[in-house]
């Protein structure tokens, strides 16, 4: 961790966006790892005015006001009384920070990591799915404008895209495959083949080739496009075709001179 970088990141933003900054961008913080000093001043509360790297643990310094000034001006100026009300005023103000920001827990895009999959419990969402936290916090900000297309062949390209990066061609009625290879471990949970005349069918086209996605993405793919198809339809998945490279053609006529080694 670079303390420049840190306090580049924080200076200037208010307590819980500047945890969240944190948490993004060094994914292997904790809430331990950052203790926050909270300064007495007039300016608007929970501001970082200075952040520090001390033994692996990041120190934000932040203002806060303190409940001495609702004492006697008599009281004020008393330095013990002073220091003693700050250690209440450090209590309470992280619960105030939790009731001030409680609505950017429902903000996909800004909410602690570990309330995603409550959002996504609420909507019914296997983000194991969809991999990065960067691609579920995506997919969970559309989901709501999502569920609108469910079904329909854009819905089915914005999943994949958000997915994949990659907007696939969907191609109805169609099946790529003139030959299906099933092995030992193969799972199936559908028809393999379409009856005749059977229009309840689409392929997903990628104009990459399979090497481009690992294993992993292309199983989660199928589960994804198993999950949000159209009940009643079969889906299939293909890829670019390899380039195959010509062979060369040697011809032999009458004129061809031929010499062999033979090694016994």
């Amino acid at each position: 961790m670079d303390a420049a970088v840190i306090r580049q990141t924080c200076v200037g933003l208010d307590i819980f966006s500047a945890k969240n900054r944190l948490f993004s961008l060094y994914p292997q913080l904790n809430e331990t790892d950052i203790e926050i000093t909270y300064q007495e001043s007039d300016y608007r509360r929970f501001i970082v005015t200075d952040c520090k790297l001390t033994n692996g643990k990041i120190m934000l310094f932040a203002t806060s006001k303190n409940a001495i000034r609702y004492l006697p001006s008599n009281y004020q100026e008393n330095d013990f009384l002073n220091r003693y009300l700050m250690i209440f005023q450090h209590l309470q103000n992280d619960v105030s920070i939790k009731i001030d920001n409680i609505n950017e827990l429902f903000r996909p895009m800004h909410c602690p990591s570990d309330f995603l999959q409550v959002l996504a419990n609420w909507l019914g969402i296997n983000v194991e799915l969809l991999g990065t936290e960067e691609k579920r916090r995506l997919f969970l900000q559309y989901a709501i404008p999502l569920f609108k297309l469910r079904g329909t062949i854009l819905g089915l390209k914005v999943y994949v895209y958000i997915l994949t990066g990659i907007v696939p061609e969907i191609i109805e009625n169609y099946v790529p495959y003139s030959r299906l290879d099933i092995y030992e471990n193969t799972n199936i949970t559908s028809g393999i083949f379409n009856r005749e005349g059977d229009s309840c069918v689409f392929t997903v086209s990628f104009p990459v080739e399979k090497e481009y996605f690992d294993e992993n993405l292309i199983k989660r793919l199928s589960l994804l496009l198993q999950q949000e198809k159209p009940v009643n339809t079969d889906c299939y998945i293909c890829f670019k075709k390899k380039k195959v490279k010509p062979r060369k053609r040697t011809v032999i006529n009458n004129k061809t001179t031929v010499s062999t080694t033979m090694t016994l």
